[in-house]
């Protein structure tokens, strides 16, 4: 169910980030013990990288730290040679935790994306 889950994922984020031309489908991407379950290329100087997680506890701010970190190890470069910037997304089946959403307030580079939503996403296709 996680690999279906993941691919869902993928098919949703075209719409989710409607502001980006993506220049390759959303795939999974893995170096050594590294992996990052949607990571999709842009036209710009963007590359938007999430977490799908399917399992019924709440996703936390440890999912996120996971997927910052793991984004160091992707060796991309923009269009003009110079270093990505970043969107994030987390996928969750279930719920996020206060500590992620409180660390969401912050910044505007994250997106929550419940299992609603790519439902919904998915239906107005």
């Amino acid at each position: 169910m996680r690999e279906t889950f993941e691919l869902l994922c993928h098919e949703v984020l075209p719409t989710l980030y409607p502001e980006y031309r993506l220049t390759q489908l959303p795939a999974q991407w893995w170096y050594k013990h590294h992996e990052i379950d949607v990571v999709a290329t842009t036209d710009q100087s963007t590359l938007i990288v999430g977490e799908a997680k399917f399992t019924n506890s709440p996703l936390g701010y440890d999912v996120l730290a996971k997927l910052e970190n793991t984004t160091d190890h992707i060796d991309w470069k923009t269009n003009t040679g110079g270093t990505p910037e970043y969107e994030y997304a987390l996928f969750s089946h279930s719920r996020f935790k206060n500590s992620v959403e409180e660390a969401a307030t912050e910044r505007d580079n994250l997106q929550f994306v419940a299992l609603g939503e790519i439902v919904s996403v998915l239906e107005s296709s």
